[in-house]
């Protein structure tokens, strides 16, 4: 058994600092000691262990056997910009049809999430809002929590806002987030914007 390899590939995984195999005097996994940062559910971070434990070394292990310590690590706090940035909007119009693509980023990793629907001005705003909330929703691995609810342009102090509202249900509790972002050249980048400004500041709940 290559332990090395073994904690390589386990300190791929998002959130991992640091990975100690320990093997007995049968070459058998007697514990796997893991560091991480606060960023994700220690219930995520032992689901993907045992996944790539499995899936690349063929191993199944008691999680009992997993011990994760979350700490306030460095990379955390030197982190200039903690919050999901909008990295990608793409459009693909297919007449009474179009897709929309985009893609999250957070300290160098991507979200991808993509939907279609019937071309039309409104609703291509639900497709692009609902969009995010998907990629945002791959972030904090849930699903179905974020609705696009709707969006309103407004004037204040002769410059364009695009105002929208996200509803929420998570854990039985119902919500409703607003966000907003300056138009200038763009009223779906803008949107787009809007929409992570709304629930950037709710992820947190998602994650913790």
């Amino acid at each position: 058994m290559n332990i090395e390899q073994m904690e390589s590939y386990l300190k791929k995984i998002r959130s991992i600092q640091g990975c100690k195999v320990v093997i007995d005097e049968n070459e058998d996994i007697e514990e796997i000691h893991i560091v991480s940062d606060l960023r994700r559910n220690p219930k995520q971070i032992l689901r993907d262990i045992e996944a790539v434990l499995i899936s690349e070394f063929n191993i199944s292990i008691d999680y009992k056997k997993i011990s994760i310590a979350q700490v306030n690590g460095d990379a955390v706090h030197n982190e200039s910009d903690p919050r999901l940035k909008l990295k990608i909007i793409e459009y693909n119009n297919n007449g009474s049809n179009i897709e929309v693509r985009v893609v999250l980023e957070k300290c160098g990793h991507t979200y991808e999430s993509s939907m279609s629907g019937i071309n039309t001005s409104s609703n291509i705003n639900r497709i692009l809002g609902n969009t995010v909330l998907k990629a945002v929703e791959e972030f904090c691995e849930v699903q179905d929590v974020f609705v696009f609810e709707d969006a309103r342009k407004v004037s204040l102090s002769n410059v364009e806002v695009i105002v929208v509202s996200i509803s929420s249900n998570y854990q039985n509790r119902e919500e409703i987030y607003t966000g907003s972002a300056k138009i200038g050249n763009d009223v779906k980048q803008a949107l787009a914007r809007a929409t992570m400004d709304a629930i950037n500041r709710h992820i947190i709940q998602l994650t913790s």
